[in-house]
């Protein structure tokens, strides 16, 4: 195995992704742009992207076995992890416990962007729980 090299990456050079699953895309409309992940990118043990929700949209209740950070870049939302809801805003860093129920939604006129990162290799390690 070699060594990962040095990465650089514009997001304006990657098209924005979808919910393959219809349940999760009419419900949330959220898209996301993996920056670094072993999919894309010759990097190991992070998965950092940019996701945008559309004001009144939802990330729905779901959880997953690695842990997750979120940073606000802009809008404002609602964060809800277990059974505490938090407003948020730009400059906002998020944590959430490894298998914590979360949902996310914009609260704002404005869309919410937020930068995620999982400490694993490639994207496609995370498992998606909905918790509907």
């Amino acid at each position: 195995m070699h060594a990962p090299q040095p990465v650089v990456v514009d997001q304006a050079a990657i098209d924005w992704d979808l919910w393959g699953h219809a349940d999760l895309a009419d419900e949330s409309r959220i898209r996301w742009k993996l920056l670094l992940a072993g999919e894309r990118t010759d990097t190991v043990g992070i998965v950092t992207g940019i996701a945008e929700i559309p004001p009144g949209a939802r990330l729905p209740l779901h959880h997953h076995e690695p842990e997750e950070t979120y940073y606000v870049v802009s809008g404002h939302g609602q964060i809800e992890i277990g059974d505490r809801t938090t407003e948020v805003g730009p400059g906002c860093a998020v944590y959430i416990p490894p298998n914590a129920s979360h949902a996310f939604q914009c609260v704002g006129t404005e869309p919410l962007v937020f930068v995620f990162t999982f400490p694993r290799d490639r994207f496609d390690q995370i498992v998606y729980c909905l918790d509907l």
